[in-house]
């Protein structure tokens, strides 16, 4: 990144002067090579808010997580993992079956919990309403973001 800007720099200084277009890609690769200095809060906020709209996405196409190339385009589209979290799928992880076992017991909600040093899990469960008004947990939507995509989001 700051190879990218040196090399604007001197590119501009053999030319004379610089493109508007050149301008706003310089600025643009300053403002992303800037340090931002953002709390937990302001991180696990912002993964609410991103995990909330891909999961509004998810639920209104595909609310059973059964369209795999769906999930797989809008995963590529946003850059992040997308994958049903199921007691019987393998390789699970300690935290995803901790969640599991919380959304089996109490019909609780929407979740961010940190897996690992650099990335973060948003869960949201799926139920089926019986018709006595009782809740049964079948699966949960999981969506797995890198810390680095959560802070570059924040503005």
């Amino acid at each position: 990144m700051k190879y990218l800007v040196l090399a604007c720099v001197i590119l501009s200084s053999c030319t004379g002067t610089l493109t508007e277009e050149q301008r706003k890609k310089m600025k643009e690769n300053m403002a992303q090579g800037e340090i931002k200095k953002v709390s937990e809060a302001e991180i696990t906020d912002a993964t609410y808010s991103w995990g909330r709209k891909l999961a509004a996405k998810i639920e209104k196409q595909d609310r059973m997580l059964t369209n795999t190339l769906f999930l797989d385009s809008l995963a590529k589209a946003e850059d992040v993992e997308i994958l049903p979290l199921q007691s019987n799928r393998e390789g699970l992880r300690k935290v995803e079956k901790e969640l599991l076992e919380a959304y089996t017991v109490s019909a609780g909600g929407d979740n961010v919990q940190k897996m690992g040093t650099d990335t973060l899990l948003y869960t949201k469960p799926v139920f089926r309403e019986h018709p006595d008004g009782s809740t049964e947990f079948l699966k949960a939507i999981a969506i797995r973001f890198t810390r680095k995509q959560v802070v570059l989001s924040i503005k």
